[in-house]
């Protein structure tokens, strides 16, 4: 630990980061403050220095707007934990150079992350379709299914610890509220937030997870949210944002699913 801790330097200005390889900005999501520090790191930093965001809800072209030379600035969204959860997406905008984003790449792997490769679209790869999951168990649950059968039915399903309304307490529900709005903003209805979501932000409490569990439904609700995946993930490859390989690496090795959207499709497909 004293090894680690007299290799940080902590700083109180951007200009302290002038003659760094790598600056990964992880401040809250505010457009704004995240645009106006880039544009004070690109006039403070060397030319070659990477630039890198770990937004989760806006576009890197968004936030690159107005820096100088835009070509070094990428995203590098890594997942909660950081410091246990090895996933990092890894997202070019259309001006970002191969070789930036090559180099990003290898300095993932050079820590121990697993990089997986995103275009710059909302939601990039796995927040795409794990924020429609969390927001399609909320409106199961509008339409009278009890949460404690919605979590044993995730739980049992996807082979998880926790299912979507656990997880939701955990994060914190003004998140899935935030997430399921930015996209439903950016891509279509089918996205937005779920009814529900809002009044129980507003109410400041924990989704009740104590209930009694209706065994007759827990299948309906599997296939629901296995539905839900399987069209997000299909779309999401369709569409070019990442590769199916990549998208089974985001679920297992970033959410911690034991199979991932496409190994599922195909052994259902096959049954």
């Amino acid at each position: 630990v004293s090894a680690i801790l007299e290799r940080i330097t902590p700083a109180g200005s951007p200009e302290a980061a002038a003659e760094v390889d790598l600056v990964i900005e992880a401040i809250f999501e505010d457009l704004e403050i995240k645009r106006s520090l880039f544009k004070k790191l690109s006039e403070v930093c060397r030319p070659d220095t990477i630039l890198a965001t770990n937004t989760s809800s806006f576009l890197v072209e968004e936030i690159a707007e107005g820096i100088t030379h835009p070509e070094r600035m990428i995203g590098l969204h890594f997942f909660y934990h950081p410091a246990k959860n090895r996933l990092v997406e890894v997202i070019g905008h259309k001006g970002s150079s191969p070789s930036v984003l090559k180099a990003a790449w290898a300095f993932q792997e050079r820590v121990g992350k697993t990089p997986i490769a995103s275009a710059d679209a909302p939601g990039f790869v796995v927040n795409r379709f794990f924020v429609p999951w969390l927001n399609e168990a909320v409106r199961i649950h509008e339409e009278g299914v009890s949460i404690a059968t919605i979590e044993k039915a995730a739980k049992d399903s996807f082979g998880i610890g926790m299912g979507p309304f656990e997880l939701m307490n955990v994060t914190g529900v003004p998140i899935t509220l935030h997430s399921t709005a930015s996209l439903g903003q950016s891509i279509g209805a089918f996205y937005d937030s779920a009814a529900s979501l809002a009044p129980q932000v507003e109410s400041k409490e924990n989704w009740v997870l104590e209930g009694e569990v209706d065994a007759d439904r827990t299948e309906e609700v599997a296939d629901r949210l296995w539905g839900v995946v399987f069209h997000v993930a299909t779309k999401l490859v369709d569409e070019g944002v990442s590769s199916a390989e990549d998208t089974d690496i985001g679920a297992k090795v970033g959410l911690r699913w034991p199979i991932g959207p496409f190994e599922k499709l195909n052994s259902v497909t096959a049954a």
